[in-house]
């Protein structure tokens, strides 16, 4: 009974555990919810900015040579390193280096209005750095005329016989060698001319040589063909190891060895002629037959020019081709 009114007579206000253990709770609960209340108060520390540095490549946006240019290689290529921002650093400002910086603002994007960039969707789209490959057309040419000759016309391989030149794809060389070509030996001098005009012609050119007096004589190539020729290393090593048979002889016909070239209808005839005894009516049959073919003249004469509207001039003039004086008292003796 002592026990039970002892107990009974406590209340928690007056027992010293309780209070204690109260006590220590409260406590907890304050320290709990100070640091809560400090980790929302106090704001967390900036992250520290990093920048962006490359090192980028030579970038080679240079032209082909078919035409157009070709893609960069290796634009942009290389080590990427991260460095913290420093003050006034910015990737595009102050303080990097101003090569790669211009290289930067060239090669990365821009920004684009929306109604822009919609309109810019279905255009072709491209990848990567450089220049757009492209396709051109290009040639040259040129017509002229004249006894000081002039650059011919046409398209396809070009060469040259005493100053007349010419493009095209098929040439046959007509060359007097009559008695009277034996003068200051002009003969060797065209066999010369025709050689060093052979070696500029590509082969996939094709050409024909025909000398001529009273009669002509077509040269032949390496299988005994005579005719137009393949412009190949044989073949014109061919026609060089036929020239010592020609020799200045006889008279002169023109209309023979024209009209026996124009039979395998050349582009181009370079005529070389010291023009005796060519007629009007020569040059009216000639262009009558001439087709499409011009015909490059070249007169080998005695003593300075006379006059310039002879026959021989007539006939290139007239097909598209050109005319050439040369006096052949310039040539040196043997």
């Amino acid at each position: 009974m002592s026990l039970w009114n002892d107990l009974r007579g406590r209340s928690p206000l007056t027992d010293p555990r309780s209070l204690g253990s109260s006590l220590l709770f409260h406590v907890i609960l304050l320290v709990v919810a100070s640091l809560a209340a400090l980790s929302v108060a106090v704001p967390a520390a900036p992250e520290r900015s990093r920048a962006l540095r490359g090192e980028l490549d030579a970038v080679d946006n240079r032209a082909s040579k078919d035409g157009g240019g070709g893609p960069g290689e290796r634009g942009g290529e290389g080590l990427i390193e991260a460095l913290p921002a420093a003050s006034g650093l910015t990737p595009r400002g102050e303080g990097l280096d101003p090569a790669a910086d211009a290289l930067l603002a060239e090669i990365l994007p821009t920004a684009m209005p929306t109604d822009a960039a919609q309109r810019a969707l279905p255009g072709p789209q491209t990848s990567g750095l450089g220049v757009l490959p492209g396709t051109g057309i290009g040639g040259g040419g040129g017509s002229g005329g004249g006894s000081n000759g002039g650059v011919g016309r046409g398209v396809g391989p070009g060469t040259e016989f005493f100053g007349a030149r010419e493009h095209a794809g098929s040439f046959t060389y007509v060359i007097d060698c009559s008695g009277s070509m034996a003068t200051r030996n002009a003969l060797d001098v065209a066999k010369r001319e025709l050689l060093a005009s052979l070696a500029r012609l590509p082969s996939d050119a094709t050409f024909g040589v025909v000398f001529y007096n009273l009669h002509a004589t077509t040269l032949a190539d390496l299988q005994g063909r005579r005719g137009l020729m393949a412009a190949t290393p044989v073949n014109k090593t061919r026609v060089r190891s036929q020239l010592d048979a020609i020799v200045p002889d006889g008279g002169t016909d023109h209309m023979v060895a024209l009209r026996e070239a124009l039979k395998r209808h050349p582009e181009v005839i370079f005529f070389l002629t010291d023009a005796d005894l060519m007629t009007n009516s020569d040059v009216v049959e000639i262009l009558a037959e001439a087709g499409k073919t011009r015909i490059q003249a070249i007169e080998f004469g005695r003593g300075p020019e006379v006059g310039s509207s002879g026959p021989l001039k007539k006939l290139a003039t007239s097909t598209g081709g050109s005319y050439r004086y040369l006096d052949v008292t310039s040539f040196p003796r043997r």
